[in-house]
């Protein structure tokens, strides 16, 4: 049965603009410094969401296998389109990296994440986090060497390594997954997990806040050269994930249907910190500004693009 635009915009889109609007008029009010905040959700609020979920789900070994795969095809594919792209028309080297990581890495977590779970309930967080956490690791080592190559920096891949083993959600899904495989998982009802999915809920509302906050503080130094990233990240990138999702055949239509949603959600700001942290962002700021743009563009802009695609995904059109 066909599903209205408008229906799918009140119902899956709507409340994180209403929520995200909030955040951005708070940090435009009350000028709230987003880093604490941001970080008390990435390590204490997003990591109970992550562990409730795999230590809960019903997804096997082979579908998160499948996940994984598709999430490493989808990032590699869609950097390398946007490395050829970036050089064929011309864009300068020390915006291309930007301009590959923005497009290739979108914002599965804190958008991702609350849509998913709008749209498909428990499921869909959790395909969503898994999803997260693949990027997470792809993107703190690969991406950490392509700004590093681009940019003749000298941090090198034994530091983004390093990296890596610091993100509490990589502990938080291998802790779920040992549990599960040896059984010990604690009971559903009981106080343990209680309390890890009523903090992992707290982490919708605070991630969509955050992100608002962030939008409030973004610098638009280059709305005409972020039309290339935000078109890759927009309209390219999801074609690319229903064309990997058909390509691994998803058992599960659901998960399919996910993993496509996860590609389409907007350009995530981990890359601008990646940037920062990783190439010699002092001799040369326009890059921050380039991303910040792109960031903020593919945000906005995405509310059409999401909105459409939750109304084919409830349509049938898809999957």
């Amino acid at each position: 049965m066909p599903v209205s635009l408008l229906g799918a915009f009140t119902s899956a889109i709507l409340p994180i603009v209403a929520i995200a609007a909030v955040g951005a008029l708070i940090g435009t009010l009350a000028d709230v410094d987003v880093g604490p905040l941001n970080t008390v959700a990435l390590t204490f609020f997003l990591p109970a969401l992550v562990f409730h979920g795999v230590a809960t789900t019903d997804l096997s070994g082979d579908a998160v296998a499948t996940l994984v795969g598709a999430v490493l095809a989808y990032a590699l594919l869609v950097m390398g389109l946007a490395y050829v792209a970036g050089r064929a028309i011309g864009l300068p080297d020390s915006l291309l990296s930007g301009a590959v990581l923005a497009s290739a890495f979108p914002n599965s977590g804190f958008v991702g994440i609350p849509l998913a779970g709008f749209v498909f309930g428990d499921l869909g967080a959790t395909v969503a986090t898994l999803f997260l956490t693949t990027q997470s690791v792809l993107l703190y080592t690969l991406g950490v060497y392509v700004v590093s190559a681009s940019h003749d920096a000298g941090a090198g891949a034994a530091s983004a390594l390093r990296d890596v083993f610091r993100l509490p959600l990589v502990y938080a899904v291998a802790a779920a997954a040992l549990l599960r495989l040896l059984g010990w998982v604690p009971p559903v009802e009981g106080t343990v997990m209680t309390t890890l999915d009523s903090v992992g809920s707290a982490s919708i509302p605070l991630m969509l806040t955050v992100v608002g906050i962030q939008l409030a503080d973004v610098d638009l130094g280059h709305l005409r050269r972020a039309v290339f990233p935000s078109a890759l990240k927009l309209l390219v990138a999801p074609l690319v994930g229903v064309a990997i999702a058909l390509a691994v055949g998803f058992a599960n239509p659901a998960v399919a249907n996910v993993f496509v949603l996860e590609c389409a959600t907007p350009a995530a700001v981990t890359p601008l910190a990646i940037v920062l942290a990783y190439s010699d962002a002092d001799d040369d700021p326009d890059t921050a500004e380039y991303m910040s743009t792109v960031i903020f563009v593919t945000t906005v802009l995405s509310v059409l693009v999401l909105t459409g695609l939750v109304a084919a995904i409830r349509g049938g059109y898809l999957f």
